[in-house]
C-alpha cells in the first residue's frame, strides 16, 4: 500500500508540474520570440543608422563593409534602391534554420532597405538551455515529492497496517484487538466492525459457557433424583425380584443417560472458536515460550519451557495468548528470578499450562493482582479454571476449544 500510495503521488506531481511547466514553456517561447524581434529590429535600426553615415561620408557600402556588421548568426539583406540587393550571411547562419528565423526590415535613406534575419538556432539554443534547467527542475521536485509521498504513505497506511494485525489477532480468536486512534473514517468504520466481531465472539463463548452449564443442570439434576430413588427401591426387601430386576435394567439406562448429557455439554464446550484458526501444541508453545522469553530478557530474566502429552492436539490460539499475557504481565510486575513454563494435553484435549517463578517482589495498591484475575474470568469464559493468586505459582485447566 506504501509503495502505490508513493507512486500515485510522485506521477500526479510529475504531470501536473509537467502541464504546468508546457504551458509556462509556451508562453516562455512566445515571450522569448517577441523579445528577439524586438532585439533585431533594434539591431537592424543601428545597422541601417551606421550605412546612412557610411554614405554621407562618401564611402561605398560593399560586401566587405557589410560583413563587418552582420553578426555570426545573422543574414543581412541590403538593397540600396537598384533593386538588387546585397547579401551577406555571417559564419554561423544557416539557411535550414529559415523556419524558425526572425526578421526585421528597416528603411535606410530615402530609398534604401534593410532586412536582417537571425537564425532559428539562437531563439531555439535559448529555449534548449531553458529546458535543460526544466528538466532538471522536474528531476528535483520528482524526488522531494517521492520524499514527500513515503512520509504520507507511511501516516496514510499506518492505521490500516495496524487494523491488518487487528483482524490477524481476531481470526486467532483473540478479543483484545490493538485498534488505531484515527479520524480517516474508513479507517475507524473497519475498527469498528473488528470491534463489533470482538465483543460478539466473546458474547458467544459466554452464551456456551452458561449454556453448558444450565445444560448440565437441567439434565443431570432430574436424572440424580431419579437415580437416588430407584436405588432406594431396589435395596428394599420387600420388593419383588422382577420389580427388582426393571430396577436395575433402569439405573443402567438412566447411567446411559447421564453419559450422553455429559458427552453433549462436553461438546458444546469443545467446539473451536475460529474454524481453521487452530494451531498444534507444540506450535503454541513455542510461540508463547518465545513471547515470554523477549519480554523477560528485558529485565535480564530467563525463561524454561516443557511441552508434555499429545503434541498433535490443536487448539485456537487467540484465548491461550490472552491469557498468557496477562499472566505474563503480572509475572513481570510481581514476579522475580527464573520464570517456568509447562504445556502439557491429556488424551481428552485438555490443555493444563503452569507456570511459577523463583521468587516474589511487593507490589502495592488495590489493583496489584488485576491482571490475574482478568486473566481468571477469561478462563472461566472459556469453561476452563485458573489456580493461584500469586505469579510463583499459577495453574490453567483448558477445555480443547
Amino acid at each position: 500500500m506504501r509503495a502505490r500510495l508513493t507512486v500515485s503521488f510522485v506521477v500526479l506531481t510529475v504531470l501536473l508540474l509537467i502541464g504546468a511547466l508546457w504551458v509556462r514553456g509556451f508562453t516562455e517561447s512566445s515571450v522569448q520570440r517577441t523579445h528577439e524581434s524586438h532585439e533585431l529590429r533594434g539591431e537592424a535600426l543601428t545597422v541601417a543608422l551606421l550605412i546612412d553615415q557610411h554614405q554621407q561620408l562618401g564611402y561605398p557600402v560593399d560586401r566587405a563593409y557589410l560583413a563587418g556588421l552582420v553578426d555570426s548568426s545573422e543574414r543581412l539583406s541590403y538593397d540600396a534602391g537598384s533593386g538588387t540587393p546585397l547579401v551577406v550571411e555571417g559564419k554561423a547562419y544557416d539557411e535550414e534554420d529559415r523556419d524558425d528565423a526572425i526578421e526585421a526590415t528597416v528603411d535606410v535613406g530615402r530609398d534604401g532597405s534593410l532586412t536582417l534575419t537571425q537564425a532559428g538556432s539562437v531563439l531555439a539554443g535559448l529555449t534548449a538551455r531553458d529546458q535543460g534547467r526544466l528538466g532538471f527542475l522536474i528531476l528535483f521536485l520528482a524526488l522531494v515529492a517521492a520524499l514527500v509521498g513515503y512520509v504520507l504513505a507511511r501516516v496514510l497506511s499506518a492505521p490500516f497496517r495496524q487494523l491488518a494485525g487487528a483482524a490477524g489477532q481476531l481470526g486467532r480468536g483473540r478479543f483484545d484487538l490493538d485498534l488505531p486512534r484515527t479520524r480517516i473514517p474508513e479507517a475507524k468504520a473497519v475498527s469498528q466492525a473488528l470491534l463489533t466481531s470482538a465483543g460478539q465472539l466473546q458474547e458467544r463463548l459466554a452464551s456456551e459457557q452458561a449454556f453448558a452449564e444450565h445444560a448440565s443442570h437441567v439434565l443431570r439434576t432430574p436424572m440424580t433424583g431419579l437415580r437416588l430413588e430407584l436405588e432406594e427401591v431396589a435395596e428394599r426387601d420387600d420388593v419383588p425380584a422382577e420389580v427388582r430386576e426393571v430396577v436395575n435394567r433402569s439405573l443402567g439406562r438412566i447411567e446411559a443417560m447421564d453419559a450422553v448429557a455429559g458427552d453433549l455439554v462436553a461438546l458444546a464446550r469443545r467446539g473451536a472458536l475460529v474454524a481453521g484458526a487452530e494451531i498444534e501444541l507444540r506450535d503454541l508453545a513455542t510461540q508463547c515460550a518465545q513471547t515470554w522469553a523477549d519480554a523477560l530478557a528485558e529485565q535480564d530474566r530467563t525463561l524454561t519451557a516443557a511441552v508434555e502429552g499429545k503434541l498433535e492436539m490443536t487448539y485456537t490460539p487467540g484465548p491461550v495468548e490472552h491469557i498468557l499475557d496477562l499472566l505474563l504481565a503480572d509475572v513481570l510486575k510481581r514476579g522475580e528470578g527464573a520464570v517456568r513454563m509447562e504445556f502439557e494435553a491429556d488424551d481428552e484435549g485438555h490443555l493444563s499450562i503452569k507456570v511459577s517463578c523463583a521468587g516474589l517482589r511487593p507490589a502495592a495498591g488495590p489493583n496489584a493482582d488485576l491482571a490475574v484475575s482478568q486473566a481468571r474470568a477469561l478462563v472461566t469464559d472459556l469453561g476452563g479454571r485458573l489456580t493461584g493468586e500469586t505469579p510463583d505459582q499459577l495453574a490453567i485447566l483448558l477445555p480443547r476449544r
